[in-house]
């Protein structure tokens, strides 16, 4: 009887052991889960500060760069300005035909300074566009990357808003991208439009000189003669 009571005991404290031990690795096991979460949901609230301020950078540049667009529409209308009271004054005056000339190549030359400048001025914003859209396009590389690898930092319901905050944002930043494109593109057909327009003016110019020194010498001839 007193054998049969022992095994009885032993038997339940090896239950008791074996029990303790489940709970305690079921307890640890809670810890790393936890540990886990934790360092998952730090990790999500890096990223997302990350990406806010990335955000707020591209916000800013993109204000930025419009500013730089109205300063340079503000100093062309400028210019064009002056060309327009210049040309003003030609049509008015009455001195002799050589005044004129004169008149007429100073507007040529400060025409074709203005569009050389404006060319220069273009130039740089077009590579200030590109650079600010090569980097976003990086920013969205990366976080098309980041996306399709899967990353899961929480579960259910949570991870499905997460997955659909960064489409929002991924389509928010895809449209920007497409309007830079569409920026960089039309810059670079207006600079191209402007030195067209200068080249003819070189060209005209340099008619109008070889004309005047061709009548110059013409007129040259004829006095020695006489």
């Amino acid at each position: 009887m007193g054998g049969v009571l022992g095994r009885g005991s032993r038997r339940r404290g090896e239950n008791c052991r074996v029990l303790k031990q489940k709970v305690k690795l079921l307890e640890e096991e809670i810890v790393g889960v936890r540990c886990k979460s934790e360092q998952e949901n730090r990790v999500y609230e890096q990223q997302a500060v990350a990406f806010m301020a990335k955000e707020a950078q591209w916000k800013h540049e993109k204000k930025k760069w419009k500013e730089e667009v109205g300063r340079l529409r503000r100093r062309v209308e400028e210019k064009e300005e002056k060309i327009r009271r210049l040309e003003e004054k030609i049509t008015a005056t009455t001195v002799e035909g050589k005044s004129h000339k004169e008149l007429q190549n100073l507007s040529a030359n400060l025409l074709v300074e203005q569009m050389i400048e404006e060319q220069a001025l273009r130039e740089e914003a077009v590579e200030k566009w590109k650079r600010l859209y090569l980097a976003i396009k990086t920013e969205l590389d990366d976080l098309i990357l980041r996306t399709r690898q899967g990353e899961r930092l929480w579960r259910g319901a949570e991870e499905d808003r997460i997955i659909s905050d960064l489409q929002g944002h991924l389509k928010a930043k895809e449209e920007i991208a497409e309007g830079l494109r569409e920026k960089v593109s039309a810059l670079e057909k207006e600079a191209a439009r402007r030195e067209r327009e200068v080249d003819i003016l070189r060209q005209s110019l340099r008619i109008m000189s070889n004309s005047k020194q061709a009548r110059g010498n013409k007129n040259l001839r004829r006095s020695f003669f006489f």
